[in-house]
Parts: structure tokens; C-alpha cells; sequence
């Protein structure tokens, strides 16, 4: 943790467009934003590209900055801004939104972890009270419960391809809703 003081001499610096500052800031709380956005996102790849969109957005932003401001206050909400909206954005393509149903379903189960994995499920809970019924059953049983076409079907009285195109029409319509 830093002291309020160096705290409040980087923001000035920052706000007065002193680079060095930036490059302090980054090295201090890089892995912190790399973890947070890990913990929502469960991506590698997307947390390393979260890690350089925040502190883009911060930099560009620093001529608003407060000076008593808290760093990494500041950079939480960024970044947890920026990771959601990755969320939203993976919505709109079918092998990301697989992926964040994955990532979603590993989460560990520390208290933080808890929280955030709750988020995602508010999120993804509002998306799935927009689809019909069938719809939401199905794509309950394939990515909650990890049945198969073949189960479902079974489960529901459907043939497997009905089950198939019920969960393509859900991901269409998720895509649409985000």
C-alpha cells in the first residue's frame, strides 16, 4: 500500500502529464488490475488486454483526477468498468460467450471471487430472463448442469436437433439483448 502523501505527489505528477508517474502507478498496481480482472473474467488474454485499457483510460483521464483521490480506488473502478463491459461485449460473439460460461462455472470460492462471480450471474440471470422459456431450459441444462444435446432431448421430450436449434436462437438473442 502506498502512503497518502505519495499517493496524492504521483496524482499530481500524473495530472500535470509527467510519464514516470504513470510508469510508478503501472509497476505498483499492474498485477493488481491483472487479478481483479482475472477474477471477473477468468482470461488470460483478456486480462493482459484489460491490465493496458486501464491504464490507457486512466492516463487519458488525468486531467480530471482528484488529488486526494485513492490510486487504486481509481483503478478498480476502471478496471471493473472495463471488464464488464468486456462481458457485454463477448455477448456478441458465440465462441466468447462459450468461453465465459466456462469461466464463469470455474470461479474459486473466495469470498471476493464470490462476489464478483454473483455480478456475472446477476448479469448473465437478467440476460437469460429475456428468452423464452424453452429456451432458458435448455441453455440452463447444457451450460449449468452440463447435459448433453442427447440429454436434454430426453430430459424435455425434444429431439436433439430441436435442442440444438433452441440453444443457437438463445445465443442469437442474448447477442441481440447486449
Amino acid at each position: 500500500m502506498m502512503h497518502p502523501n505519495e499517493d496524492m505527489a504521483l496524482l499530481r505528477a500524473i495530472i500535470s502529464g509527467k510519464e514516470w508517474a504513470l510508469k510508478v502507478i503501472y509497476d505498483r498496481y499492474a498485477n493488481r488490475v491483472y487479478k481483479l480482472s482475472f477474477v471477473l473474467l477468468k482470461d488470460t488474454g483478456w486480462s493482459e488486454d484489460i491490465v493496458q485499457e486501464v491504464f490507457i483510460k486512466f492516463w487519458d483521464s488525468r486531467e480530471r483526477l482528484d488529488l486526494n483521490g485513492d490510486v487504486w480506488r481509481l483503478l478498480y473502478v476502471i478496471t471493473k468498468r472495463a471488464s464488464l463491459n468486456k462481458i457485454r461485449d463477448v455477448g456478441r460473439s458465440n465462441v466468447d460467450l462459450e468461453r465465459m460460461w466456462q469461466n464463469v462455472s470455474c470461479l474459486a470460492e473466495s469470498v471476493h471471487e464470490v462476489f464478483i462471480a454473483k455480478e456475472l450471474n446477476t448479469h448473465l440471470g437478467k440476460l437469460l430472463e429475456q428468452l423464452p422459456v424453452r429456451q432458458r431450459e435448455v441453455l440452463k441444462l447444457s451450460r449449468e448442469q452440463g447435459f448433453t444435446h442427447q440429454q436434454i432431448a430426453t430430459q424435455l421430450g425434444v429431439s436433439p436437433n430441436t435442442v440444438k436449434n433452441h440453444l443457437v436462437q438463445a445465443l442469437k438473442r442474448i447477442r441481440k439483448f447486449t
